[in-house]
């Protein structure tokens, strides 16, 4: 199982491929938008300490930036970030059991 602490780290990683991979709407250097993309931190906590594959977790993506940003994003696009988010290190615990969500 995922620990508070370790829950915690892995989200604040999460939050840093996000802003400066991911950032589709380019807020990496304003300081008062640097929670932008926190509403995905949960979703792709559980995608990545889950077993989701590359695809789901691009397509994940590639939904959050066209349905809730409103850009046209391409899942293709969307595979440097999950490569950035693949090297955020999790628990050799990690089995899909999961707190501190």
């Amino acid at each position: 199982m995922i620990n508070k602490h370790e829950s915690r780290a892995i989200r604040v990683e999460i939050r840093r491929v996000l802003l400066h991979v991911w950032d589709p709407i380019g807020v990496r250097d304003e300081p008062n938008a640097q929670d932008e993309y926190d509403c995905c931190l949960g979703s792709l906590f559980h995608l990545l300490t889950t077993g989701a594959t590359d695809d789901q977790i691009a397509e994940y993506l590639r939904r959050q930036g066209t349905e809730h940003m409103g850009l046209q994003l391409q899942k293709e696009a969307m595979y440097q970030t999950v490569a950035a988010l693949r090297q955020i290190a999790l628990p050799e615990s990690s089995n899909g059991s999961t707190t501190g969500l």
